[in-house]
């Protein structure tokens, strides 16, 4: 039933139609070789077999299959055999199968039986039956045996039905052979002609006889025969060669004299019963998987149909060498025009000339309300075409108000209306403009100019933006209570003045470069460069018709719609076609990873263990299709190198990886194009193993290896550095003990210099006779004499102890100054002085030349400050600061005497001492202070003392 409806809609629209819609394959390729038979393999490949010898054909490439043990190179009738495997065979008597895509000879025909007509097939066996001057049947083991001898010793046409039963016609008699036996089913058929009857099987799998070179046949309906006569060209010297489509109500009627007609199988003529391809001597035929259709020709390659309702014009002669560029419509009439600048007329299946001797048509439209059409700058009445009215200018959209009778029209230089006498008139819009459309009833004017989409509103032209972005309009329209932009940034739909919506290559859409927009029953018709859409508004779906469904080219010029017909003009012609005889889908085709070469050489399989330096893979992926492939690719991903999916094109089929690190890999590829992905994966397994300096025996050999060398040397060295170490500990005791023994000395030399500086001080308290205050001095000074005793003998003491002895001599100094003299001793209470030790009265030296030479010499109040503070926790810093006359002054007082400071001295040697036998080194910081007049305010010392906790 859907084949019968299908021929139907053939019938009813291509009674004005020229030739189905075609490209030509192989036209250099295979310039000069005839093709005899065609058939497509399982993996959708193509064979021929030509007088050239045999050609395979991948969808890209036509190759030449070579051999050296074919006698004669002319190859006929490609069968295939129960298991898919495909034979051929010459007129030497040679059968050939194909192995591996090569030639292997499968048998010999003996001299006796060979005919200069051979057909072959296969019956419920898979035995070869072979019809030569009698009918064989070559069993597997090549024995042969006689079916049946023919009468007139000449080959019968054998044909095989759906069930696997085998036919042929003899002396007006039809013989059926199933099941190793032969038996006639058919005594006498109808008398139609002289000529042999060459049985066929039909698309319902019946059988009907074809009269051998004539346009006559037995049509077999319910068991009944009905002679068909098919109504060609009247020239007796013309022979005609049927072929039947196996999946269609579809017969070919191939001429000797170029050409084929089409018919039903009743008879019933399809494309007007116009001989088909003229130009071309058709031979055989194939109907592939995908639904195209070949016919194959002599000398000239093969004609491609991939939908025989996509009806083509451009073989009118009136059509020649005009590059059409421009289509509208008036009542049931389609006009275009071109470069020749002629305007042609189509109604039904006749196409004359309308306007001839115009410039270049690059604007045609008619305008229905005012019955005018417009040709590039000119204005002609839509009845007569009688001319009325000029301008300057070629216009680039037009739009008729439907509420009155004003037309606005756009062209390079800006927006114009015309008027009464039929003249453009400029809107004080004088941007090159290429689309208009006037919203009447909410009173916006849109145009697309050169600077972006604007709208006049209010009196005032705004331009409309979107994502912030100038949108470049091509075309706006109505559809229903919206306004459609085509932009160079897809579909973009609004309310009044307000985007709502945006459709674009997201949604399906070919391309976001939209060219026009046609609304029509509930759809909106798209032109891109990559095709024709047409978008369900109900369903919100696309439905595509590009170079895969028949279209000449994805390069659109224009199109119209005629009682659901769509006329579209390409750079390669005019073309016709019902999106309703479109397939709703595509099925991408089935793929294989074909061939997997190691370092360019080397093949392997899935699941291999591969060495390390065998790591350069590349995967050869195999995929044919003889749709257009310009927009499939291969996606695909090699999880274990890299998680990410990558895109390659569909000619480019090999993918490579180099230098891969050792591990485990599953390659994956699918096939994708705009709008679906495969659900198909081909994947391949490998693993690369690691390199022998990273494998776990070789680690553990050298682990060994270099284990037992490095405690040999280790041994060796320790020895050597034990030896050598006691040599340095021993210096280092001898360097310490002396160190300590110096520090000892020099202590005892500080004592008795503290001890001399104290009892000076009570002799003087003495003769002055403060017995009293010299009382209280000499029992502070038996107290720090006490202290002294008690921490002289000991490296190290508490900041405690340090900080009582410090304030106990800081006292006496004070006494001794006579109240002209103040100190403050300060810490913070987190800080821990209990448990922070530090060298034995380091600071007492720092603070007594403080007083001796800052604060002796000063008049008036002598002030000393000495400030603990902690830092970092390991470093403890003492800040000693006092307001004396400062070191310069002081260095001039002490100039002239022959006494040195024995206290500072001792102090700086003290400390080199102590930062020998310490990590972390004592520091000392001495900064003279002045005032802004640069006066001497004194001198800061800091000690930085690294602290025992």
């Amino acid at each position: 039933m859907k084949n019968k409806l299908l021929f139907f809609l053939l019938l009813t629209y291509a009674c004005f139609a020229q030739q189905p819609s075609h490209i030509i394959i192989g036209e250099e390729e295979l310039a000069g070789v005839n093709i005899y038979s065609i058939i497509q393999d399982e993996d959708n490949t193509v064979w021929l077999s030509t007088n050239n010898g045999l050609y395979h054909y991948d969808g890209l490439h036509f190759n030449v299959v070579s051999s050296a043990i074919v006698k004669d190179l002319s190859l006929f009738g490609l069968t295939k055999d129960n298991n898919g495997m495909i034979y051929c065979y010459n007129l030497s008597g040679q059968i050939f199968r194909i192995v591996n895509g090569e030639l292997e000879l499968y048998w010999q025909i003996p001299k006796e039986y060979i005919s200069s007509v051979i057909y072959i097939s296969f019956d419920t066996d898979n035995a070869l039956l072979v019809s030569v001057n009698a009918l064989l049947k070559v069993k597997k083991n090549k024995q042969v045996e006689l079916i049946y001898k023919y009468q007139k010793e000449s080959a019968c046409q054998i044909v095989k039905n759906a069930q696997g039963e085998l036919f042929f016609s003899e002396n007006q008699k039809l013989f059926l052979y199933f099941n190793n036996q032969l038996k006639v089913i058919e005594t006498e058929l109808p008398q139609i002609s002289n000529n042999l009857l060459k049985p066929e099987i039909t698309y319902t799998n019946d059988i009907a006889l074809f009269v051998n070179l004539e346009p006559k046949a037995l049509v077999q309906q319910e068991k009944e025969y009905t002679v068909v006569d098919f109504n060609v060209c009247n020239d007796k010297s013309i022979h005609y060669s049927a072929i039947l489509s196996k999946k269609k109500d579809l017969v070919w009627l191939t001429s000797s004299k170029n050409g084929v007609y089409c018919f039903t199988l009743n008879g019933d003529p399809l494309y007007n019963n116009k001989l088909l391809f003229k130009d071309y001597f058709i031979s055989s035929y194939l109907e592939d998987t995908e639904g195209n259709f070949w016919l194959c020709t002599f000398g000239k390659g093969i004609v491609l149909i991939p939908n025989l309702n996509v009806i083509d014009y451009t073989n009118n002669d009136l059509l020649e060498k005009d590059d059409l560029k421009k289509i509208t419509k008036k009542g049931n009439n389609i006009y275009f025009g071109g470069t020749k600048g002629t305007i042609y007329k189509l109604n039904k299946d006749d196409i004359k000339i309308e306007l001839k001797n115009q410039k270049k048509i690059e604007f045609l439209k008619y305008v229905p309300k005012s019955d005018f059409f417009f040709v590039n700058g000119q204005i002609y009445d839509g009845t007569h075409l009688n001319f009325l009215a000029s301008n300057n200018y070629n216009k680039y959209d037009f739009f008729q108000n439907q509420l009155s009778d004003s037309i606005y029209f756009v062209t390079r230089s800006g927006l114009y209306y015309l008027d009464e006498k039929l003249n453009g008139q400029n809107l004080n819009y004088s941007v090159r403009s290429y689309a208009v459309f006037n919203d009447e009833i909410n009173k916006i004017l849109w145009i697309g100019s050169s600077t972006g989409l604007e709208i006049f509103k209010n009196k005032t032209f705004s331009k409309l933006k979107v994502d912030g972005q100038t949108v470049f309009a091509s075309h706006i329209i109505r559809v229903e209570n919206q306004v459609w932009v085509a932009s160079s940034s897809g579909i973009l739909i609004f309310e009044k003045d307000k985007l709502i919506s945006k459709i674009t290559t997201k949604n399906q859409l070919l391309s976001n470069n939209v060219l026009k927009l046609v609304y029509d029953k509930g759809s909106v018709f798209v032109s891109t460069n990559e095709g024709l859409q047409r978008y369900d508004l109900k369903k919100k779906t696309f439905k595509n018709f590009t170079k895969s469904e028949g279209l000449l080219s994805n390069a659109i010029f224009d199109f119209e719609i005629l009682d659901n017909q769509i006329y579209v003009i390409t750079s390669k012609g005019i073309q016709k076609f019902n999106f309703d005889d479109i397939s709703d889908s595509r099925s991408l085709p089935t793929l294989k990873i074909d061939n997997v070469i190691v370092n360019g050489f080397k093949k392997i399989g899935t699941n291999e263990f591969l060495s390390s330096a065998e790591n350069n893979i590349e995967f050869s992926i195999f995929s044919v299709t003889h749709k257009d492939k310009r927009n499939l690719k291969y996606v695909y991903q090699l999880k274990g190198y890299d998680e990410n999916w990558y895109t390659t094109d569909y000619n480019n089929n090999t993918i490579k990886f180099t230098k891969l690190p050792a591990g485990k890999y599953e390659f994956r590829v699918k096939l994708k194009d705009d709008s679906q992905v495969s659900n198909q994966m081909e994947t391949f397994c490998f693993e690369v193993e690691t390199v022998f300096w990273k494998k776990w025996q070789f680690i553990v050999g050298a682990i060994l290896v270099i284990t037992c060398s490095v405690v040999m040397y280790y041994r060796t060295r320790i020895r050597y550095l034990i030896r050598k170490k006691n040599e340095e500990i021993e210096k280092e005791k001898y360097i310490q003990e002396l160190n300590k023994s110096k520090l000892t000395a020099l202590k005892s030399q500080m004592n008795p210099h503290f001890m001399f500086n104290a009892l000076n001080s009570i002799q003087e308290f003495i003769l002055q006779n403060k017995k009293e205050l010299a009382s209280n001095y000499l029992g502070d000074f038996a107290d720090l004499m006490r202290s002294y005793l008690q921490y002289s003998q000991e490296d190290y003491i508490t900041l405690r102890d340090e900080i009582e002895t410090l304030e106990l001599y800081l006292k006496l100094e004070k006494v001794r100054f006579e109240n002209e003299f103040d100190y403050q001793v300060s810490y913070k209470e987190s800080l821990d002085i209990d448990s922070i030790q530090i060298p034995s009265f380091l600071i007492q030296p720092f603070v007594e030349n403080a007083i001796k030479h800052g604060l002796l010499h000063k008049e008036g109040a002598k002030h000393i400050d000495i400030e603990f503070v902690l830092e970092k926790g390991t470093v403890l810093k003492c800040i000693i600061t006092d307001n004396g006359i400062g070191r310069k002054a002081s260095q001039e007082i002490n100039k002239n005497r022959k006494h040195k400071s024995f206290a500072t001295e001792a102090s700086h040697n003290r400390l080199q001492l102590l930062n020998q036998n310490i990590g972390q080194k004592i520091g000392l910081e001495i900064e003279d202070l002045f005032d802004e007049d640069n006066r001497s305010l004194g001198t800061r010392v800091v000690v930085t003392i690294p602290i025992l906790n």
